[in-house]
């Protein structure tokens, strides 16, 4: 993605809490990463992220994938489903969303996070936008 598009979402806060930077969007994919933080530990035991911050960031790209240019209004999600397969250690994630089908007012975007390796996922999610 550009720098324009890094720039809309440092424009909006919660993405902006998160920590969001894109590394690659296309018309119905987007690819972003953040930084670990403190803020995000969930078990201070295992030093493991909270499961609503991963499920934050599986919701935040996949909504950039149906609402171009970050202008308003915004996609409402009405559905999501998160699956969680194993810890996500103190290091940062990429996450990666995929339209899966679009219509004109609806919208399913299927999600998933992975520290090290794409190939063993942290996290998958399933979401349902209502396009206004």
């Amino acid at each position: 993605m550009s720098d324009d598009i890094d720039a809309r979402l440092r424009a909006i806060p919660f993405f902006r809490f998160l920590g969001l930077t894109a590394v690659e969007a296309g018309n119905d994919s987007a690819t972003a990463r953040v930084a670990f933080t403190e803020d995000f530990i969930g078990n201070p035991v295992a030093n493991t992220y909270h499961g609503g911050i991963i499920a934050s960031l599986l919701e935040s790209v996949a909504s950039l994938t149906v609402w171009p240019g970050l202008v308003a209004p915004a996609p409402k999600p009405i559905n999501l489903t998160i699956d969680y397969l194993r810890p996500a250690q103190a290091e940062a994630l990429a996450i990666h969303a995929q339209v899966s089908r679009k219509g004109r007012r609806m919208a399913s975007v299927e999600s998933v996070a992975w520290q090290a390796d794409p190939d063993k996922p942290v996290a998958k999610g399933l979401f349902h936008f209502l396009l206004v």
